[in-house]
């Protein structure tokens, strides 16, 4: 039947920048999802005072993992809820495993367990080398075969094996991580039309505060089960920014000293 829902081109899922506003493109979708994973690593790592998170080298390592691997949007949103489930355990293997004190390590397990039970497709742990640029024979460096088959036994024991994320508690993820990454935007400037440019907050003690309002919020205030009970959506809370964070063109802009 042509007229049933489930054949409505129009219905669109969490995964799609469309899904949230039109006044979003799909480079910025991207951009903010990028963010979202780092800050998640750095609210993880920021009580590990044996591992420093180098924001500009972690930034483009998960871009090229994700450019190598062509790994899909929602793997990535599936990879984000893991690292607030580790928020949520504050595990101290993090801070005592050597594995884990490079950031890199975890995101790659990470990601390789989202991509395998979300995606059809599925690369070898021997592909996933490739992908990282290091040869299958190579056991002289601190990346090889076995380290790679130990990273993602790790994360599955890490998250007790509880791996997956359906339907609406899928939904309301997608709309939090959303709302989560728009927190670090200082404003963004629409029209009318569909043009729009988003301005990133800059002020590095403003990003420290947000980091640690969201740091206690996922650790303390966010629970997993309310995925299952409560409808989140964005649009209420970009619909509440319009005047503040989300300004019209003619609007007056903020001032980037302030």
């Amino acid at each position: 039947n042509s007229s049933s829902p489930l054949n409505n081109k129009d219905i669109l899922l969490p995964n799609n920048f469309k899904y949230y506003t039109k006044h979003l493109n799909k480079n910025q979708f991207n951009s903010i999802l990028l963010n979202c994973t780092v800050n998640l690593m750095k609210i993880l790592y920021q009580e590990n005072k044996d591992s420093s998170i180098d924001e500009k080298e972690l930034k483009f390592f998960v871009v090229e993992i994700l450019r190598r691997s062509k790994t899909s949007i929602q793997s990535l949103q599936l990879t984000c809820f893991y690292l607030v489930k580790l928020i949520k355990m504050n595990i101290q293997d993090l801070k005592t495993d050597p594995l884990f004190k490079d950031a890199k390590k975890l995101f790659l397990g990470l990601i390789i367990i989202a991509s395998k039970f979300n995606q059809d497709y599925n690369y070898s742990f021997k592909s996933w080398l490739k992908i990282c640029g290091v040869k299958e024979d190579d056991n002289t460096g601190t990346f090889n075969l076995k380290i790679l088959k130990s990273i993602e036994f790790k994360c599955l024991t890490l998250l007790n094996y509880d791996i997956y994320l359906n339907d609406l508690k899928y939904e309301n993820w997608c709309n939090i991580l959303i709302i989560f990454g728009y927190d670090f935007i200082k404003c963004q400037l629409v029209d009318n039309s569909e043009n729009n440019e988003i301005i990133w907050e800059s002020n590095q003690l403003k990003v420290s505060k947000k980091l640690d309002k969201w740091s206690n919020f996922f650790a303390h205030n966010f629970k997993l089960t309310n995925l299952n009970l409560i409808k989140i959506n964005f649009n209420n809370y970009y619909l509440n920014q319009l005047g503040t964070k989300i300004l019209i063109k003619d609007q007056a802009v903020p001032s980037l000293f302030s």
